[in-house]
């Protein structure tokens, strides 16, 4: 099958190009800045430059694909018309496939609550706004909504790093929230499984591994999977997302921007509510632990105490 990836020069993308190409697909990549993508099957690729929004130079890129991946989102910069600018670029994707005649859109989306985007975040709702936008045309769209994704080069998985790294865990009321991390395997399964699926086309589908914990929960058990010793744990009144960002960007080495994004999201509980439909049909996708997760993502990165 040829297959139109976006976001190939990010970590989920960059991880799904090789495995398509292991399973005999044709892939073409529509990147920025064609400079940037690096990776080693780049020669195996055809490379085009272009933004998602471009309706035409989707349409160039799409050209002859059968299906398509929406792997991008605005993570860095303000929040200011952030989900103006994701609709826009969704709608361009979306407009430029259906031109293709593409025959499946797979987008990657976040774990949000339909019954509460009133009080979300804005990453969070600009991601759930995408899925909206792509579901405008009549491409069939399959939304997989994900939380943490553990492996190496996740900027969720890099803060959790740097928080691990820390000798002091601060515990303040968010970090009560929950979470539902995904290993970085089950969620290439997934994206893999559903592109020729016919029962997932059209579908808005939860996926999450198979713990669910609080993000406090989530620290502890890092620390002690990777071999750091926590030396004190502290329980805060008020300690707000936007100040942990910024010093956990600091030690993770990501732009604060990122970190920015990323962090106020953890007020909320990121877990799956469809009843895991996902797992029922797929379920041999999601059955990495936490554990395995992390041993198989570079667990040398955190130091191990003294």
């Amino acid at each position: 099958m040829h297959v139109l990836v976006t976001g190939a020069t990010g970590f989920v993308g960059g991880a799904l190009v090789p495995r398509l190409l292991a399973d005999g697909h044709q892939v073409t990549c529509l990147v920025r800045e064609p400079a940037r993508l690096r990776a080693p099957w780049r020669d195996r690729v055809r490379v085009v430059q272009g933004r998602v929004e471009d309706a035409q130079a989707v349409l160039r890129a799409a050209d002859g694909a059968a299906a398509a991946y929406y792997l991008v989102h605005g993570m860095g910069g303000s929040t200011r018309d952030l989900v103006a600018r994701e609709r826009r670029a969704a709608a361009g994707f979306r407009d430029g496939v259906d031109l293709a005649g593409v025959r499946r859109v797979v987008y990657l989306g976040g774990l949000v609550d339909e019954a509460r985007l009133s009080t979300t975040s804005v990453h969070l709702y600009a991601r759930q706004q995408v899925g909206v936008e792509l579901r405008q045309g009549p491409v069939p769209v399959t939304e997989l909504r994900a939380g943490i994704v553990l492996g190496t080069g996740s900027a969720s998985f890099d803060l959790l790093l740097a928080a691990a790294r820390l000798p002091v865990q601060l515990d303040p009321p968010w970090a009560a929230s929950l979470t539902q991390p995904i290993g970085l395997e089950d969620l290439l399964e997934l994206l893999l499984v559903v592109l020729d699926d016919p029962w997932a086309a059209g579908q808005v589908l939860d996926v999450g591994g198979p713990e669910v914990m609080t993000y406090a929960e989530l620290l502890h058990r890092t620390r002690q999977e990777l071999g750091a010793r926590e030396l004190l744990r502290v329980r805060v009144p008020y300690l707000p997302p936007e100040a942990v960002a910024t010093a956990a960007a600091v030690m993770a080495g990501i732009p604060p921007a990122l970190a920015l994004g990323l962090l106020p999201s953890a007020r909320e509980d990121a877990v799956v509510r469809d009843g895991g439909r996902c797992r029922q049909r797929y379920p041999w996708t999601s059955q990495t632990d936490l554990a395995r997760a992390l041993a198989a993502a570079e667990p040398q990165r955190v130091p191990r105490a003294s």
